[in-house]
């Protein structure tokens, strides 16, 4: 007798994320805060150059996004060749998840953390654990105390949203000390560069230093570009190519690339959101 499709097991049992009430009884515009969009917009050039590939859609996008990588690595002083770019930082948690755990596997997140930690964490059939906070900022021995054989992702948003709080250097170093060679520590550090802190670093050390971390990051908060649907990652060289191996080919469209690259090198925006940011 025949049957309708059936989903893998534990599909079901994900609660779909969410976004914010965009749409308020009265109002014709509505603005969520909740979402961290940026209250002064994209950078020009970026829109410019977004407008003038209108005419190029007949177009397949560069896979590699291999400008896009190259002007990151000038940004950042980073190897392109382990920079890798997603439809934004999104997809790269769910390819993680997708290449390191499976069933019977456990993947800590903080408690307070980005819902698709344990949404990717789901989708593959391992076991989200949340690791309560302490003074709403992410606990290291609480990590450490829940870390067993079968973690093999820890997510830490780095500074986190929406406590606002952050892991300084020397925790994150002692976080990543704790952990077992096989886990794989993921620092999301979208809010990177809206910190000014000495003693805070997004990451990039500790992924030259070892091959299980990996660095994430955005165009989505500071360089305003939500809609573009735009992360990248800095990896060690076989994670990297891991991913490369699972990615989506074409996985970044032609303008969202190119207004990407305008809106890196877009100094004086990138100024004006950090101190409209810091009043």
């Amino acid at each position: 007798m025949a049957t309708n499709p059936t989903p893998r097991p534990g599909i079901l049992d994900i609660a779909p994320y969410v976004g914010g009430e965009s749409k308020v009884t009265g109002m014709s515009r509505v603005i969520r805060l909740a979402s961290n969009e940026s209250a002064l917009g994209p950078s020009r050039r970026a829109v410019e150059v977004y407008r003038a590939l209108a005419g190029e859609m007949h177009r397949y996008p560069d896979g590699a996004s291999q400008e896009l990588r190259e002007a990151l690595g000038r940004r950042h002083g980073l190897d392109p060749r382990r920079i890798l770019c997603g439809t934004g930082s999104d997809e790269l948690i769910s390819l993680l998840a997708r290449c390191y755990a499976g069933p019977g596997d456990e993947v800590l997140y903080s408690r307070h953390g980005f819902l698709m930690y344990p949404i990717a964490a789901q989708a593959v059939g391992a076991q989200p654990v949340a690791v309560p906070e302490k003074s709403l900022t992410a606990d290291v021995d609480g990590f450490l105390a829940r870390v067993s054989e079968k973690t093999r992702l820890v997510f830490i948003a780095n500074p986190n949203n929406p406590t606002g709080t952050f892991l300084p250097r020397d925790a994150l170093r002692r976080l990543h000390a704790g952990l077992p060679r096989s886990t794989l520590l993921v620092i999301d550090s979208a809010y990177a560069e809206f910190v000014a802190r000495n003693d805070y670093e997004p990451g990039i050390e500790l992924v030259d230093a070892a091959e299980n971390v990996v660095m994430l990051r955005t165009f989505s908060k500071i360089y305003a570009l939500a809609g573009l649907r735009i992360g990248w990652g800095y990896f060690s060289a076989p994670i990297a190519d891991v991913m490369n191996r699972v990615r989506g080919v074409f996985n970044i469209n032609l303008p969202a690339q190119a207004a990407a690259v305008a809106a890196l090198e877009d100094i004086a925006a990138i100024d004006r959101a950090r101190e409209h940011n810091d009043i």
